[in-house]
């Protein structure tokens, strides 16, 4: 498969602007590789000359001073390594952190359109390991090979300088090399791309399945969901096995190049020496000067894959920065007075396409009613609620708020005053406490514990250890649903909202709590605007009206009494769950 990618100049400029706040870092970075490089270049004219001059010349006096000159050297050598590669990573872990906050920025900022179609794993392998990999351009990416070319430069000038024969016969092997360097390039480009991919897959399913393994368990599916999973880590494995194959081919390569290069070189060199143009130590030299210049050369083609590699993850990320289709956009009213007045003119909203959810759908809501939705599953019950709160944008028609189109609206103040209780508690790990101010800190620990009281949840919250201390653990698992569901009630009324709304709330508790609730919701909702969904019709037959949908049209709407009377689709429903033995809550 032929990886899509190709070198980007705009991409890494994109990538080096992120560098920007560290440049100063990042240029002595360079500076320390460029004369580390310098330093490593220069050590075979040492041995050269203390072999000629001293050792062949037994000369011993002034060694002494060329071995405490070359082991200085090597320790200034390696304090500039240790340097470089300090501030290399340093500067490469800064860029992490800055990309990392973006990514998360933007998806926090995503409509659900977005999560709904892109799975939890792809988006948790972009804002971790694809972010992770884009050090490698920094760490042993570009530092490093503005290194290696400066040394490979100062190397082929001193090869020269000892005799250019010899470096030409060097140089001969330097298109077998080049050849072999492209090849293990995009060998290792394409396969990465295959790894990145599979690795996306691999966090997708075991985020799905961890999370519901108990349906898993449940099913009796743990064989047939392993044998899923071992194919797809067998497929990241043969992946990682492709890029592996490359390496091993390249560097064996490399190696025989690098061993026929000396033999031809030794050759020569022993015919120099035997004439006189060449010295022993200007050979020893020359040998180690080969080695200097292919470990570069071999190295470079390693550090332009770190920096393909780091190029393919920055554009997976990027790609998605700049998904702007799914982007909130927040209007800019912030009204002084919020009544909660709602009103659908015509609405008509899709998911995807035409396929339409719901279709000229009007009605309104005024300030301080509460609003019963009604109707069959897949009616558009649930995507009534998501259009209010603005995590979809309908295609046609228009939606008011106090007279105001909702998209005019500034985004946070809307939602301040829009609170939302659903059947799926999401409680997040953390203290009760936590998950009902969820880091809002006007509301005080007094506000809380009155709105549990109201709720009626004070007195199991009380005696639970820590209290409001308690932690509920990751979605709320060390508490049943009826304590979740008790938990987001209290979260919504602690919020003071203009607006609540009511999505089968009272589907996970049993009948004696859903009494305390009801009585609680009579008490708060005054003066509030409701919307509550339930298939219950029970605990909405006191609504001030009550709207029957189907397919996603208004079909019926009126108060409980003049919908009986109407005797149409809602009374068939409440008739039906009556003879069904529903409970039915007077």
């Amino acid at each position: 498969m032929k990886s899509p990618f190709k070198f980007n100049p705009g991409l890494l400029g994109r990538i080096m602007k992120l560098a920007l706040p560290k440049r100063a870092g990042f240029y002595s970075a360079i500076f320390l590789t460029i004369l580390q490089s310098c330093l490593s270049a220069i050590q075979p004219n040492f041995y050269s000359h203390a072999i000629d001059y001293y050792i062949l010349k037994g000369a011993y006096e002034g060694l002494g001073f060329w071995c405490l000159l070359i082991l200085a050297v090597l320790i200034v050598q390696t304090l500039l390594g240790f340097l470089n590669s300090y501030l290399s990573e340093t500067i490469g872990q800064d860029v992490i952190l800055r990309m990392r906050n973006y990514t998360y920025k933007h998806l926090i900022n995503l409509r659900q359109t977005f999560f709904d179609k892109t799975p939890v794993g792809t988006s948790v392998t972009r804002t971790i390991s694809d972010i992770e990999t884009v050090t490698e351009l920094f760490s042993a990416g570009l530092i490093t090979i503005a290194g290696d070319a400066f040394q490979i430069i100062i190397i082929l000038v001193c090869m020269f300088f000892i005799s250019w024969k010899l470096t030409l016969l060097t140089l001969l092997v330097l298109p077998f090399l080049l050849w072999a360097a492209n090849f293990f390039r995009k060998g290792v480009r394409d396969s990465f791309q295959q790894v990145r991919n599979e690795v996306s897959r691999l966090n997708s399913f075991l985020q799905e399945h961890i999370t519901g393994m108990h349906i898993v368990q449940l099913f009796n599916r743990q064989e047939k969901e392993y044998n899923k999973f071992t194919t797809i880590n067998a497929s990241h494995r043969d992946a990682h096995i492709r890029g592996i194959f490359y390496y091993a081919v390249f560097f064996p390569i490399v190696e025989f190049l690098v061993a026929a290069t000396l033999a031809i070189i030794i050759l020569y060199g022993t015919g120099g020496m035997m004439q006189n143009t060449l010295q022993p130590g200007e050979l020893t030299a020359f040998i180690m000067f080969v080695n200097l210049f292919f470990r570069p050369v071999r190295a470079i083609a390693d550090r332009f894959n770190n920096i393909q590699m780091g190029m393919v993850a920055a554009e997976r990320i990027f790609e998605l920065l700049d998904n702007t289709e799914n982007t909130e956009i927040s209007g800019t009213i912030i009204p002084e007075e919020f009544r909660g007045e709602i009103r659908f003119e015509n609405v008509w909203f899709a998911y995807e396409g035409e396929n339409w959810v719901l279709k000229n759908l009007s009605f309104t809501v005024k300030p301080g009613e509460t609003f019963a939705i009604v109707g069959h599953t897949g009616s558009g019950k649930t995507t009534i609620i998501g259009l209010i709160a603005r995590f979809y944008q309908h295609q046609r028609g228009n939606i008011y708020v106090d007279g105001i189109k909702i998209e005019s609206y500034k985004l946070d103040f809307l939602r301040k005053r829009i609170v939302s209780v659903l059947q799926d508690v999401f409680l997040f790990s953390g203290s009760i406490a936590d998950n009902i101010r969820l880091k809002n800190q006007e509301i005080t620990d007094e506000e809380i514990a009155e709105a549990a009281r109201m709720i009626g949840a004070y007195d199991f919250i009380h005696h639970l250890p820590g209290q409001f201390d308690f932690n509920v653990m990751e979605r709320g698992m060390s508490l049943s649903l009826g304590q979740r569901q008790l938990i987001s009630f209290i979260r919504a009324l602690a919020c003071k909202p203009g607006i609540i709304i009511l999505d089968e709330a009272t589907s996970n508790i049993d009948s004696e709590t859903e009494v305390l609730i009801q009585k609680a919701i009579f008490q708060l909702l005054h003066n509030r605007t409701a919307v509550v969904i339930a298939h219950r019709l029970s605990t909405i037959r006191h609504s001030s009206r009550i709207l029957y949908m189907k397919s996603g049209e208004k079909c019926e709407e009126g108060t409980h009494a003049e919908l009986m009377k109407l005797d149409g689709m809602y009374a068939s429903m409440y008739k039906a769950q009556q003879l069904s033995g529903v409970n039915m809550m007077e």
